[in-house]
């Protein structure tokens, strides 16, 4: 067993047999594979619990390793599946389960304290405070995020007793992993739940000047004008990440594991990629001279692989030059040439023979499994090669400078346009097709065995957490209106109480200004700006002492964390004692605080940030002593309502037992959720010279949107605000215990008369309804008086509105 073997273990994806199996051939120390139902890659099809057992018992036998990647957001309603798969992975005993729902940190710590556990890149591991405090709270190994340089990995090395595992080669996303919401605000599809539409990978133009985008064509058909706007490019379509010429300097800063990503890749790009690694990293302790001959055959097997251009992503600079390539599009594979218009004929069948031609920049065969790329619209389509002409003659293969004739059939006549422009991409090979079969195979033998999860364990674990299976209805504020009026004799009730408004600021100097309601709560940036105004703010602001929540941000860069325990300190000084934490992890920033007891009675909150879509997460930030949080951005409203419902079942339980004497879970937190602002689409590190900061950019959807920059982040916004404002009394009948209000990401005024607009705009509908006058409907006033007709962002989530 060589060195690499004590210092850093590689780590293959699998998301096929036929790549299992090539990954183990290629010489992997270890193999990841997606959990039924609870990854975060949108396969084709999952494996079964029989089948994952039946490779963890293969990898053993060969030595090699196998982990469970378990690391989707966790819907409430599936909980009960969720333990389910716990209690079957405790039986199949995998090497270890990747997750980021701390919902699922909470369930297995409690109830299946064998399962070893390693934090995945989605719960944004950016720096060492993190890394303590997750191993604090019991994962063995923290995967880091892709953003950090060596030098960065390096320091967390030092300063905790983290395992670190870094990701070495593969796809890059824009944003930091976990702080992406574009996929879900404007696709309805998460990609903290594997279901990514990857908007980083369009063109982007930028907007000119007098012309006007409000919102996504769905919503405003036939009233937008067409687009007009100067070139950008694929502005955040990152190239792939490739630290294979790093290796000396990453095993020198204490990475642990060497991690390929690409479950959804090809097995000849896994078996091509871990080949290459594997050579580079045998190679580590041999004479200059040889380590270079063999990394240049190493470059030469990730040339064949057919993944995207390569880059050495953050490794060896927090602002990477070549991190994007915005004339590129970014896809993977190997491209083949450009198309230029398409011919469509219908066959017997009703589907749509397409026809086109291309001059081949690289070999081509029937079998391989190709990519158009249309870059007026940025639809991909792929298909495997069934018919290739050359000269008019069928030819099985083509080569590079031929001439080819390529035909596919697709269902629909719109799915691709005649006046088709793009280009083509070789994904795959035709080779593949015998391990496919190979793996049907193994799953027709394997079909036939069952894993089954202990449920006796899991029902009582499920009556421990008070937890009823079965929808929960969430009754309307009418009904419960027209039970109450029974009940006096008559007459109306407006519902449950309005919820106190909790509402963000940029500065505090925004303090001074007219709010569009009430605030019980002001959450300000945490920040070097707000903090020296401290010196300097008037008696006016003194007084909301009691009322101000200091808001930490989501990624607090290495070098940034000294100054943050400082003002964090200083604001204690000042008897501030309210924090909101971006991060689950942040809590660790107070421990020296509450030793030195320099706050009185202090509160610790959480964001939307920290991904809590479960009643389980709730259980979990309250057992880390968090008085409150918001929940998660993305949820939908049968998940939202379930979750509350389920976790006040647990508190009615708990103070039950407070009151026999027999507490086992802490005191219920407050729970609140985003009703009006511009969240942050990325949340990204990349400062490119490419960006025109404050803009406004354009997508192929025609949706608008700006860029920003500050803190060291680079931040995108939609122009048109996320609003919940017209269902404030349902979330208020659900059990939200308090609305947030983000009026920060632009002049108080502006933003205050647009909510002001939207909460009078939702009372002249409920007056209308109520036939008490006015217009009703969605049709009515809209910001400014214009008439603006609102339109849905969360599709297929919350209906959320753009105003």
């Amino acid at each position: 067993m060589g060195d690499y073997k004590k210092t850093m273990e590689l780590l293959a994806p699998a998301g096929s047999f036929p790549a299992f199996e090539a990954a183990l051939e290629a010489g992997a120390d270890a193999v990841y594979v997606g959990a039924p139902g609870f990854n975060a890659r949108a396969l084709s099809r999952d494996f079964s619990f029989a089948e994952i057992g039946s490779m963890i018992r293969q990898a053993h036998k060969e030595g090699v390793k196998l982990y469970i990647a378990m690391n989707s957001l966790v819907k409430e309603a599936e909980l009960p599946a969720a333990l389910e798969a716990l209690s079957c992975f405790e039986s199949l005993r995998p090497d270890a389960l990747i997750i980021q729902d701390l919902g699922l940190l909470y369930l297995a710590r409690t109830w299946f304290p064998n399962l070893p556990l390693h934090a995945s890149t989605l719960m944004s591991v950016h720096n060492s405070l993190v890394a303590e405090e997750f191993t604090r709270v019991g994962f063995e190994r923290v995967v880091l995020a892709r953003e950090l340089t060596i030098k960065e990995i390096a320091a967390i090395h030092q300063k905790t007793k983290a395992e670190l595992e870094v990701f070495i080669h593969g796809a890059m996303c824009f944003s930091y992993s976990g702080l992406c919401l574009f996929s879900s605000l404007h696709g309805g599809k998460s990609s903290l739940r594997g279901q990514c539409v990857q908007p980083c990978r369009r063109h982007y133009s930028w907007q000119r000047a007098g012309s006007q985008h409000k919102g996504n064509k769905e919503g405003n058909k036939g009233t937008r004008k067409k687009p007009t706007g100067s070139s950008a490019g694929y502005l955040f379509s990152m190239n792939d990440l490739c630290g294979i010429d790093m290796l000396p300097a990453m095993r020198a800063a204490g990475v642990s594991c060497l991690k390929i990503e690409g479950r959804l890749k090809s097995a000849q790009y896994v078996a091509n990629t871990v080949a290459a690694y594997r050579m580079a990293l045998d190679s580590l302790d041999e004479p200059e001279t040889v380590q270079e001959k063999i990394l240049w055959q190493a470059h030469q097997l990730l040339d064949e692989a057919m993944g995207r251009k390569r880059s050495s992503g953050y490794l060896l600079s927090e602002r990477p030059v070549e991190a994007t390539t915005p004339s590129q599009s970014g896809n993977s594979g190997r491209l083949l040439g450009r198309v230029k218009g398409i011919q469509q004929e219908r066959n017997r069948e009703g589907k749509n023979r397409v026809t086109f031609q291309v001059i081949l920049a690289a070999q081509v065969s029937e079998g391989d499994r190709l990519r158009l790329h249309d870059e007026q619209s940025g639809n991909r389509f792929s298909f495997t090669l069934r018919s290739l002409q050359v000269k008019g003659k069928r030819q099985k293969t083509a080569h590079a400078g031929q001439k080819a004739q390529l035909s596919l059939l697709i269902a629909r006549k719109e799915s691709i346009h005649r006046h088709f422009q793009g280009s083509l991409f070789k994904v795959d090979v035709g080779s593949r097709i015998t391990g496919e079969r190979r793996g049907q195979k193994r799953r027709k033998r394997l079909s036939h065995h069952k894993v089954v999860a202990d449920m006796a364990k899991v029902e009582d674990i499920l009556g421990q957490l008070s937890w009823k299976r079965g929808p929960v209805h969430c009754q309307s504020a009418d009904k419960r209106q027209g039970k109450a009026g029974k009940r006096r004799g008559g007459g109306r009730r407006r519902g449950r109480k309005e919820p106190p408004w909790w509402v963000v600021v940029a500065k505090l100097s925004d303090l001074r200004q007219r709010m569009p309601v009430r605030p019980a709560r002001f959450l300000i940036p945490l920040n070097r700006e707000n903090v020296q105004q401290l010196d300097t703010v008037s008696d006016t602001i003194r007084r909301y002492i009691s009322q101000i929540i200091w808001s930490l941000p989501a990624v607090l860069h290495e070098t940034d964390l000294g100054w943050t325990q400082q003002a964090i300190e200083k604001l204690g000084e000042r008897g501030y004692a309210r924090f909101s934490l971006g991060h689950c992890s942040q809590y660790g920033l107070f421990y020296p605080s509450l030793i030195e007891e320099r706050f009185d009675q202090l509160e610790l909150y959480g964001n939307y940030t920290l991904n809590l879509l479960n009643s389980a997460a709730l259980q979990a930030v309250a057992h880390l002593g968090y008085q409150g949080t918001l929940f998660s951005l993305e949820s939908d409203k049968e998940n939202l309502a379930a979750a509350l419902h389920h976790y006040s079942r647990q508190n009615n339980r708990t103070r039950r037992k407070d009151a026999a004497g027999e507490r086992d879970m802490p005191p219920k937190i407050q729970v609140g959720f985003y009703t009006y602002g511009h969240p942050p689409l990325f949340t990204a590190r990349l400062d490119s010279r490419h960006f025109r900061y404050h803009q406004p950019l354009v997508s192929p959807q025609e949706e608008s949107f700006t860029l920003e920059h500050q803190d060291g982040l680079t931040v995108s916004r939609a122009a048109l605000p996320f609003a919940l404002l017209n269902q404030r009394q349902e979330l208020a009948n659900m059990g939200v215990d308090f609305f947030l209000l983000d009026l920060s990401s632009g002049t108080i005024s502006r933003e205050g008369a647009t909510v002001s607009s939207l909460l009078n705009q939702g009372s002249t509908q409920r007056a209308g309804k109520s036939g008490k006058g006015g217009k009703g409907g969605r049709g009515g006033k809209g910001v400014k008086g214009k008439g603006r007709q609102s339109t849905t962002i969360m599709r297929g989530n919350f209906e959320g509105t753009l105003v």
